[in-house]
């Protein structure tokens, strides 16, 4: 199995993780879900010579796409997201930006849908919709590697929150037990927020994926 180079920057006032990804003996990357901080992002990318290919977003809600727009332009790169998150991408409401007096509102380059591939960096990417968290949440699997980058849909021992704009907790399970628990269990999983897991850790021990846990959604 190849591996990946997968740098970790926690950003933002609710320390979001903003990957920055390349295959071992590539200078090309990609960053997913920049948070806050395009100035930090884009410092690494000029400290390790490297060249942005593209900024992938797992979902629109504000502490995932706040630096989004500037570092797009620093790099002149497009910025990917699935189809159906133009809404919550494009309201300050819906995406909460203007809960904390700093609306922010984009519309991406690239629209992607359920299962497609798209290639990157010279890296192959499956694009997962995985609603729930909000309509428009996308996982996105690196099938050459074993990676998933899960966004806000699956954590360590937990799941994403459903109480905001557009979010509904039976399509996030649904998603998540139809789709992510289909990987193997040895992909290693990188979400939004806290610690790496893997597809069979969280079989084993996510009580939100039993029945008993899914009535505390």
């Amino acid at each position: 199995m190849k591996k990946l180079k997968i740098k970790i920057c926690i950003l933002g006032m609710v320390r979001t993780n903003c990957y920055i990804i390349r295959g071992v003996d590539s200078k090309e990357a990609i960053v997913i879900d920049p948070a806050d901080d395009a100035a930090t992002i884009d410092q690494y990318l000029k400290d390790n010579a490297l060249l942005c290919k593209g900024i992938l977003l797992t979902h629109g809600h504000f502490d995932h796409i706040l630096a989004a727009t500037e570092l797009a332009d620093l790099n002149h790169v497009s910025i990917y997201a699935q189809e159906d998150e133009v809404e919550v991408l494009g309201d300050p409401h819906i995406n909460c930006s203007a809960d904390i007096r700093r609306e922010c509102a984009l519309i991406p380059d690239i629209l992607l849908k359920d299962q497609e591939i798209l290639t990157l960096a010279g890296l192959r990417i499956q694009v997962i919709h995985t609603p729930g968290h909000t309509k428009g949440g996308a996982s996105y699997y690196f099938p050459d590697h074993a990676v998933l980058f899960s966004g806000d849909t699956l954590f360590r021992e937990a799941v994403g929150r459903t109480d905001l704009p557009t979010g509904n907790s039976s399509k996030l399970l649904e998603a998540i037990r139809n789709k992510l628990m289909l990987l193997d269990d040895d992909v290693q999983v990188y979400p939004g927020h806290g610690a790496p897991t893997t597809i069979g850790y969280e079989q084993e021990n996510n009580i939100y994926l039993t029945k008993e846990g899914a009535l505390l959604l």
